[in-house]
């Protein structure tokens, strides 16, 4: 919708008084010239559409992006150019839509000058650009316009980095250290630390030490580390979805990175106490993608509000007696007796699925990923608790600031 400049209320005003002066004054000529002012704008609206029409018929779009095929979260240079046929006495700007699941606005230019910007397209599947966005304005009215026609080219995005067949690398985001082989197959970067007075000089990472202005190095895997086990902690729905965009790109790169430099991993995502899909032992990365397709947030049937398992039961029912009184040691042997008795009987069907998965992923560390919102976290408690049991690494991949869990022997922030 066109709207008008001051010089059009200006020129709107003065036939509007010049109408109220012929009614009262019943004066023919300032009749006149007010039906003439209105005339003028009625033309001159005409005539400021029909240009934009014909410059909007004429538009050509010449759009090019280094990649159209890429990872989630991964950042894209578009350059574009806009010809249009501008009219005479028209002022237009022209401006790039990027597609609605990109991070990064083009700026507005002349029509003919190319540009250049970069966006981050944000979540997976195929998208494109929104077409071109027109600022038109000449002396008496001005408006915007969008053109949705011009939205090649088609953009894949995948959850994690990979190429169109599946097998390729793919490219890591501008801001993310991604694992990298190195010349001893089988080892490769497990995180970065500060530097420490003793580390190997060797292993100083200079890209993450000039980004941090402070020295940096590498930790490494060990030869005999095996394929890590990620487990992944779906979130109710009731969260932000923004934040679970970015969880979701963080578990994609760690899947990513882990069948990229060390030959494979397994999966297991849970939604509460309930394995919602386990992938053991997988060294293709189109199969974990697969795994990973489609994953939401999901309201937990079953929540175990910190029902411990057998092992901790037993453990209880385990409880020093000596030095206490008469009536503190028998409600303590009634209280191991029951325990004792209850740790013989509960299936813990959670942390028997969770053993099951552990035993066929065959893994010395696992790595939770979890949004850690309020409330219970007993689900995560026992499968912690499990991996310890198995003498299993357990590094807890969270935002900073929600907390950890007990077990835990290193929580790391996403």
């Amino acid at each position: 919708m066109i709207r008008p400049t001051r010089t059009s209320g200006g020129i709107a005003a003065l036939a509007l008084a010049l109408a109220v002066t012929a009614l009262l004054l019943e004066n023919p000529a300032a009749a006149f010239a007010a039906g003439s002012l209105a005339l003028f704008l009625l033309w001159r609206g005409w005539r400021f559409e029909s240009d934009l029409a014909a410059a909007a018929t004429s538009l050509e779009v010449i759009r090019t992006v280094d990649r159209t095929i890429l990872r989630q979260g991964t950042a894209a240079t578009v350059r574009v150019q806009i010809n249009l046929t501008v009219p005479p006495g028209m002022d237009i700007r022209v401006r790039d839509v990027p597609p609605a699941v990109a991070v990064g606005d083009a700026p507005p230019s002349p029509p003919g000058r190319a540009v250049t910007y970069t966006i981050r397209l944000m979540a997976p599947g195929e998208t494109s650009f929104g077409g071109v966005a027109i600022e038109a304005a000449d002396t008496f009215f001005t408006t915007n316009l969008v053109c949705r026609r011009s939205g090649a080219p088609q953009i894949r995005v995948f959850p994690a980095g990979t190429v169109g067949d599946g097998r390729g690398r793919g490219a890591g985001s501008g801001d993310t250290e991604v694992d990298r082989r190195m010349a001893i197959s089988g080892q490769s970067i497990l995180g970065f630390r500060p530097y420490q007075t003793g580390d190997d000089p060797n292993l100083i990472d200079w890209k993450i030490t000039a980004r941090r202005d402070t020295l940096y190095v590498r930790q490494m895997t060990g030869l005999e580390g095996g394929a890590p086990l990620i487990a992944v902690d779906l979130p109710g729905r009731a969260g932000d979805p923004a934040a679970f965009a970015r969880f979701s790109m963080a578990v994609s790169g760690a899947v990513e990175g882990a069948i990229s430099a060390r030959d494979g991993c397994s999966l297991l995502i849970v939604a509460g106490p309930e394995i919602v899909r386990f992938l053991p032992r997988t060294t293709e990365i189109r199969e974990a993608l697969a795994a990973l397709g489609g994953l939401a947030p999901l309201e937990p049937r079953a929540p175990l509000y910190r029902a411990p398992g057998p092992t901790v039961l037993a453990a209880r029912a385990r409880v020093p007696r000596q030095g206490r009184g008469e009536e503190e040691t028998a409600y303590l042997a009634r209280l191991c007796g029951a325990l004792s008795a209850f740790a013989g009987e509960n299936p813990a069907l959670f942390a028997a699925a969770v053993r099951t998965a552990f035993s066929v992923a065959e893994a010395r560390e696992v790595r939770v990923y979890s949004l850690l919102p309020p409330g219970d976290r007993s689900h995560l408690i026992q499968l912690a608790g499990e991996a310890k049991i198995r003498g299993m690494r357990v590094v807890l991949k969270a935002p900073a600031g929600t907390g950890t869990l007990p077990g835990v022997d290193t929580v790391e922030a996403i």
